[in-house]
């Protein structure tokens, strides 16, 4: 397996995304003990880890359908795996930021027992998010300060395992002042400057408050003009995160050689030579010719 990202550049962001069920044949954390190592060893400094809390899967696959926030999935391991797995990682002069959905829970969290938690409908129904057709989840109601508080829970949990940092999953359904103000206590937690993401340029530049964003925009630019994108990504940004394809593309059902079938290698080798924050799929890294679902079937 070749080497990524050895080149001198800036303080940049070398990003490789995976989700823990793909990511080994057993789909474990302990089967995943020695990828950090590898993972390093390929220019890496940071891994962003799909959602790994408690789910259902009797009732959905989706690890976005959170059943407990304070415990590891138990077809992945335990909690004392994903504590290893972390400090694995650490050894290893990685970064761990773990993707976070806090807007919404499967119907089936605890927290459902709460009166107020959640957003109903006239006759007390808790509801989806709005706009959207996950039905396997309902909608967290931030106007609530208990729920609010709860979330900062969460988050301190995981700081508390050594996770180094967030994307904030769904951010754009979530209050400006609950997500500035869940960022503030988070890194008020930590001696290290904390990683907080969300997606999207357009989204992220009236909110100062996260320091990184997927840059979603770029990869619908890229679509249409080529040349333009390619001015994009070697333009230094200070938050711009850039990748070809991600858990969403992937889950589209379309691979890095389906997805740009005559320029991926040279798309590839730019945001290689780039001084800007980079990520790659797992897909990217292990085999471009290969795609995944981030459903925990695998």
């Amino acid at each position: 397996m070749r080497a990524f990202f050895m080149r001198p550049m800036k303080k940049s962001l070398r990003i490789l995304e995976i989700s823990i069920p793909h990511a080994t044949q057993a789909g474990t954390l302990q089967a995943a003990m020695h990828l950090p190592k590898k993972i390093a060893e390929s220019g890496f400094n940071t891994v962003f880890v799909l959602p790994w809390m408690k789910v259902n899967c009797a009732l959905s696959l989706s690890p976005y359908a959170v059943t407990d926030y304070l415990d590891v999935n138990d077809t992945l391991g335990c909690l004392d795996d994903a504590r290893q797995w972390i400090k694995q990682c650490h050894s290893a002069g990685l970064r761990v930021v773990l993707d976070m959905p806090l807007n919404h829970t499967s119907p089936e969290h605890h927290w459902t027992i709460n009166d107020g938690w959640y957003c109903t409908d006239e006759h007390g129904s808790k509801l989806s998010p709005s706009g959207t057709e996950w039905n396997d989840v309902v909608q967290l109601n931030h106007t609530n300060t208990a729920v609010v508080k709860a979330c900062e829970d969460v988050l301190r949990f995981w700081l508390h395992q050594g996770i180094d940092g967030f994307r904030f999953d769904a951010a754009s359904f979530i209050s400006d002042a609950v997500l500035e103000g869940w960022i503030t206590f988070a890194q008020g937690l930590s001696r290290q400057e904390l990683l907080f993401w969300c997606d999207g340029e357009e989204y992220k530049r009236s909110r100062p408050f996260f320091n990184g964003f997927l840059h979603h925009e770029a990869i619908a630019i890229a679509r249409q003009n080529l040349a333009e994108w390619e001015r994009r990504a070697l333009q230094v940004s200070d938050d711009a995160i850039f990748y070809l394809t991600n858990h969403d593309t992937l889950h589209a059902g379309k691979c890095p050689l389906d997805e740009w079938p005559e320029s991926y290698h040279h798309m590839r080798n730019l945001l290689e030579a780039s001084a800007n924050d980079v990520l790659l799929s797992w897909s990217d890294w292990q085999n471009p010719s290969t795609r995944y679902s981030f459903m925990l079937e695998k």
